[in-house]
């Protein structure tokens, strides 16, 4: 079977939380800025509140990227409703609001990009509980075709199998701060059957990419925003590369890795002047 994740000519583009460079991250507006700049794949950030929803922000407490207090799980989505998401950030993107996974999900949708979750959560069981949520999410809106699931808790993605084998995972190779064993980098994915694998870049060797396209395993490097990881992350033969600055990461893949022009059909006419 044929990896299709596997990006030779040209790595995946993957939005970090959306543009998220010069717009609130996990926001509605990070997310389009991110897809209007060109970015293939939105990557961004679940939590689950106490009454079962699912919302999208990166920590598990509110305090840092929200008006808000306290654990996003001891809060109710009626609670999450009126927060300030965008002020943090500037004062201009004041009454910015958490975006649902639901509403999330339809904008990816709409869009016709990607979409990859990333579990959070506050332990074991939360993580489990999050990774099933979303699943059963995935399935009732018809989005396993388009939407991947990753985390570091590797038992919730297991989990998560269970109920839909065929969801595709990109779990974060663990631990992720520690310079890798390639084989056992390799294991990981395949251990999940997941045909790819994040990495961060600064621990992308060639050992580590030759041994997981031995494998058939794909590789993301992140964080790559800036130019000099993106370029050796594209040189060194990452599949994907995902990043807060679309823009830039746009500029340089098409400087260091251009488009493939389509051929035109022998038999086409040609254009009239």
């Amino acid at each position: 079977m044929i990896n299709d994740w596997r990006r030779p000519d040209r790595p995946l583009a993957i939005a970090h939380r959306g543009h998220s460079i010069a717009f609130p991250d996990n926001t509605m507006a990070a997310y389009r800025a991110a897809i209007e700049l060109g970015a293939e794949m939105i990557e961004a950030d679940v939590n689950m509140t106490r009454d079962g929803q699912l919302v999208m922000i990166h920590d598990t407490t509110l305090g840092q990227s929200t008006s808000g207090q306290g654990r996003v799980r001891d809060a109710t989505m009626a609670d999450l409703a009126g927060l300030d998401a965008g002020g943090w950030f500037d004062p201009s993107f004041r009454g910015l609001s958490i975006p649902s996974t639901r509403e999330t999900l339809e904008l990816i949708r709409e869009a016709g990009v990607l979409v990859c979750f990333e579990v959070k959560a506050d332990g074991p069981v939360e993580m489990a509980d999050t990774a099933r949520a979303l699943v059963t999410l995935l399935i009732e809106r018809d989005a396993l075709g388009f939407a991947l699931m990753s985390g570091y808790d590797h038992e919730a993605l297991a989990l998560a199998t269970t109920i839909a084998p065929e969801l595709v995972l990109a779990p974060e190779r663990l631990p992720d701060d520690v310079p890798p064993d390639p084989e056992n980098a390799a294991s990981q994915a395949m251990a999940l059957r997941s045909p790819i694998l994040q990495v961060h870049h600064r621990y992308l060797t060639r050992d580590l990419v030759d041994t997981l396209h031995a494998n058939d395993v794909a590789l993301w490097s992140w964080p790559t925003t800036e130019e000099n990881d993106l370029v050796s992350s594209i040189e060194i033969g990452a599949d994907a590369v995902m990043g807060d600055d679309i823009r830039l990461m746009i500029e340089v893949l098409d400087r260091l890795r251009p488009r493939l022009q389509p051929v035109a059909a022998a038999d086409s006419p040609p254009d009239q002047i």
